[in-house]
């Protein structure tokens, strides 16, 4: 428990620059305030106005929560 919450707290202060490889999949916040939901292996984004920027670990998407109906064994009908 302990060691997770090492790794967690690793994850949340450390800062990316753009272009740099996202290592852990979830919400990213950038200096300018905008949030998006990044998956390993993705590059961090410029953002679209003001270009490069760092960008923050914000925590879990909930997409991670999300599963598909099949998965999760409910079936919507269509």
């Amino acid at each position: 428990m302990m060691e997770h919450r090492q790794q967690k707290n690793q994850k949340t202060k450390r800062r990316y620059k753009t272009g740099q490889w996202v290592e852990y999949e979830g919400l990213y916040t950038d200096d300018w305030g905008g949030d998006l939901v990044l998956v390993q292996g993705d590059l961090f984004p410029a953002h679209p106005q003001m270009g490069d920027t760092h960008w923050t670990y914000a925590g879990q998407s909930a997409l991670y929560f999300i599963q598909s109906s099949k998965i999760n064994g409910h079936h919507m009908g269509y």
